[in-house]
């Protein structure tokens, strides 16, 4: 296998365990429009971003109320209760040992970037990447690989030089970013929601 030069972190429950607090951000602002979302709805809230939820939330549950209201809305509440959000447990070592060995690393994130930025900002992540790529920075979403070839792209600007994919190690636990990572050529670790076994090192 190629030696692992440079590393793409996905953030939402990868880098943090935001899975809660994004399904109860939803869950306690659509109590103020009386409206309950019920537990059959969380795999939905996870796999969206907040302006895709608002959307079927208006159409399926009778949210009238306009997007960007309603996300202030579950931002103030998310940025509230910021302090709740946890480092998923081997993050920091992982994020230590590939900054001893000099290894970039990025964020490549399907969320917003008020949202992304809080939870890393909230528990000082975000000085330990070269940068954070949000919805916001580029065209497509994943499984899409365009994310990837974009930060791929980003980080050949601010080092200088081309990058071989298979140089890359993307860090998931969404089943959809690792095909993401895959389409774009690069090497993908899996690591689910649940599953907090060391991160494997592929750093040589």
């Amino acid at each position: 296998m190629t030696k692992i030069l440079y590393v793409f972190w996905d953030s939402d429950n990868t880098l943090v365990n935001t899975a809660m607090h994004h399904w109860r951000k939803h869950v306690e602002m659509l109590k103020t429009h009386g409206i309950s979302l019920d537990e059959k709805y969380r795999q939905k809230i996870y796999e969206n971003n907040g302006a895709q939820n608002w959307q079927w939330i208006s159409a399926e549950l009778g949210l009238n109320i306009p997007q960007e209201e309603y996300l202030d809305q579950i931002d103030s509440w998310y940025f509230e209760n910021i302090t709740e959000i946890q480092i998923r447990a081997g993050v920091m070592e992982a994020i230590e040992r590939f900054t001893k060995a000099k290894v970039p690393q990025a964020v490549v994130s399907n969320g917003r970037k008020r949202s992304v930025m809080a939870a890393l900002e909230g528990k000082d992540l975000a000085k330990y990447f070269d940068f954070i790529l949000c919805k916001e920075d580029y065209e497509g979403r994943k499984p899409d690989p365009a994310p990837y070839l974009a930060a791929l792209n980003k980080m050949q600007e601010l080092h200088h030089e081309k990058i071989d994919p298979a140089s890359c190690l993307v860090i998931e636990d969404d089943p959809l970013g690792v095909q993401a990572g895959e389409a774009a050529g690069m090497v993908v670790l899996h690591r689910p929601i649940g599953d907090d076994k060391p991160i494997e090192m592929l750093v040589s």
